[in-house]
C-alpha cells in the first residue's frame, strides 16, 4: 500500500479554500442546517487533534515546509478547520432523512466542484505562489484504519441485528434502518474522501497522480469515522428513527379523517 502522501501548493490555495468554507457555512445557515454545522465544528476538533497533536507533535509522521511564511501549528489550524468543517458536516447532510435527495446531490456537487475549483484556481491564477509542501507517512496507519472501519461497521451491524430481537431504546433506533443502507454509508465515506483526493490530483496538488493513493485513501480514510458519525447522528435525532407508537398513529389518522366542521366545533 502507498505510504507517503503529500501536497504541493501555493499560499493562494489557502485563500480560495477559506472562501469555499465560508460559502459552505453560509449555505448551512441559509438552509437552517444547524446540526450539520455543529457536526462540522466537531470535525474540526477531531481533525485538529489527529493531524496536529497525534501525527505532527507526538508521532512526527506529518512534515510541513511552509518556507517560514506561516507557522506549522497555524497552518494545521486552518487545514483542520476547512476540511473538518466540510467533510464532517457533509456526512450528516447525507444522513438527514428530512433532506430531499435533490438537495443532497446539490451539496455533493458543491463539495466536489468547489474543491476542484479552488485547486485549479490556485494552479492557474497568479496571486500568491509561495509554496507549501506537506507530507505524511501512512505506513503504520493503514492497518489501524482497516481495523477502525471494520470494527465501526461491525458494531452498527450487530446493533441492527439485535434490534430485530430486542425492543425498547436504543435498539429500536436501528429497527427501521434496512440492511442495504449500510452500503449507502460506505459509499458516502468513499465519496467524501474520493472527492478530496481526485480533485487534488486533477489540480496537480497531489503529485504524481497515484491510483493506489486514490483508491486506498478513498476506501479507508473517511470510512473509519462514518460509523461513529452515523451513531452520533441517530443518537441526536432518535425520534426520526424509532417506530411511531400505535397511539400516535391512530391519533394522526383520526385528525386527518375529521371534517372541517367537526374540527371547528371542537
Amino acid at each position: 500500500m502507498a505510504h507517503d502522501v503529500g501536497r504541493y501548493f501555493g499560499i493562494d490555495f489557502i485563500y480560495f479554500d477559506l472562501m469555499l468554507v465560508s460559502i459552505w457555512i453560509a449555505l448551512l445557515f441559509v438552509r437552517r442546517r444547524y446540526k450539520e454545522f455543529f457536526f462540522g465544528l466537531f470535525g474540526y476538533g477531531v481533525v485538529q487533534f489527529v493531524d496536529n497533536v497525534i501525527w505532527y507533535i507526538i508521532k512526527g509522521t506529518r512534515t510541513i515546509d511552509t518556507g517560514g511564511v506561516i507557522g506549522p501549528h497555524v497552518f494545521l489550524t486552518y487545514f483542520s478547520f476547512t476540511y473538518g468543517m466540510i467533510m464532517f458536516s457533509f456526512a450528516p447532510l447525507m444522513f438527514n432523512k428530512k433532506i430531499h435527495v435533490v438537495e443532497k446531490f446539490m451539496w455533493a456537487g458543491l463539495m466536489y466542484c468547489g474543491w476542484l475549483a479552488i485547486g485549479l484556481m490556485s494552479k492557474y491564477i497568479i496571486w500568491d505562489d509561495r509554496i507549501i509542501n506537506i507530507n505524511r507517512d501512512m505506513g503504520n496507519a493503514r492497518t489501524k484504519q482497516i481495523i477502525m472501519a471494520s470494527v465501526g461497521y461491525a458494531v452498527l451491524l450487530i446493533w441492527k441485528i439485535l434490534s430485530e430481537f430486542l425492543d425498547g431504546f436504543p435498539w429500536n433506533i436501528m429497527k427501521n434502518i434496512p440492511y442495504w443502507y449500510f452500503g449507502i454509508l460506505i459509499v458516502t465515506g468513499i465519496f467524501i474522501h474520493f472527492s478530496m483526493e481526485s480533485t487534488l490530483m486533477i489540480a496537480g496538488i497531489r503529485s504524481p497522480f497515484d491510483w493506489e493513493v486514490l483508491a486506498v485513501n478513498s476506501l479507508l480514510e473517511f470510512n473509519t469515522g462514518i460509523p461513529i458519525l452515523f451513531g452520533l447522528w441517530t443518537a441526536f435525532n432518535w425520534k426520526d428513527y424509532i417506530p411511531k407508537s400505535t397511539a400516535e398513529t391512530e391519533e394522526k389518522d383520526t385528525a386527518l379523517t375529521q371534517t372541517p366542521e367537526k374540527i371547528s366545533v371542537e
